[in-house]
């Protein structure tokens, strides 16, 4: 008769077990619905939002392109304006034929070779 009531006790336990891990997985099913829906409802609206970002992002991209295309040319300006100005010397030595050339005394030359 013991071991019958040990039966009886182990079958109630397993019972009530069962019940407590059906209500988890219940409330889990429940749960993992809830986020279906809202990552269903997530990739919908970005669906719906990925041609309004690929054209912002076209937009931006010509934008950049622009700021590109005026630094490359306000850098070719700045190089033709520094080859304009550090040339400015010799063209005008080669206007006067020479004049303002620093001429070396006979003395310093004669230090110098020596």
């Amino acid at each position: 008769m013991v071991w019958q009531v040990g039966v009886l006790l182990v079958g109630i336990g397993f019972l009530l077990l069962s019940l407590f891990a059906s209500f988890i997985l219940l409330n889990m099913t429940r749960s993992l619905r809830t986020i279906e829906a809202i990552l269903s409802l997530t990739l919908d609206e970005a669906r719906l939002a990925l041609p309004e970002l690929r054209h912002s992002l076209q937009q931006v991209d010509d934008m950049v392109s622009g700021v590109n295309d005026k630094f490359t040319a306000a850098d070719r300006a700045m190089n033709a304006t520094g080859a304009a100005i550090s040339g400015w010397r010799d063209r005008v030595r080669a206007a006067l034929g020479g004049l303002g050339r620093r001429r070396r005394s006979p003395a310093a030359q004669h230090r110098e070779e020596a």
